[in-house]
């Protein structure tokens, strides 16, 4: 199991669905588009503090930006890829779930 498979417990599984709960909300205020975009920025944002706070000055972190920016947009691909993956495996049943879910709201 790789590091980033042994984050994926129960406190992680309740932050990452709490995350999801509140771009749904957002999504349906200001368009799913644009709530995906945010979501992104969102994470680019935090991810740089993360880099930032592991390190003692400007100087190390500029050291560390290649590095830095290596692992965090590996990590997304590999995330998105196996998200994708399970969206291709599941398609009728998440997004006729989804469909479901539309239709109830209007």
């Amino acid at each position: 199991m790789s590091t980033d498979e042994s984050l994926f417990d129960e406190q992680f599984l309740e932050a990452t669905n709490k995350l999801i709960e509140i771009a749904n909300e957002m999504g349906g205020k200001y368009g799913d588009h644009k709530m995906g975009v945010a979501f992104i920025y969102a994470a680019a944002r935090y991810n740089a503090y993360i880099a930032a706070g592991s390190v003692t000055s400007a100087d190390e972190l500029a050291d560390k930006r290649d590095k830095a920016v290596e692992y965090f947009t590996d990590r997304f691909r590999q995330l998105y890829d196996g998200n994708l993956a399970d969206y291709i495996a599941n398609f009728d049943e998440y997004m006729g779930a989804a469909a479901e879910m539309a239709d109830k709201a209007h």
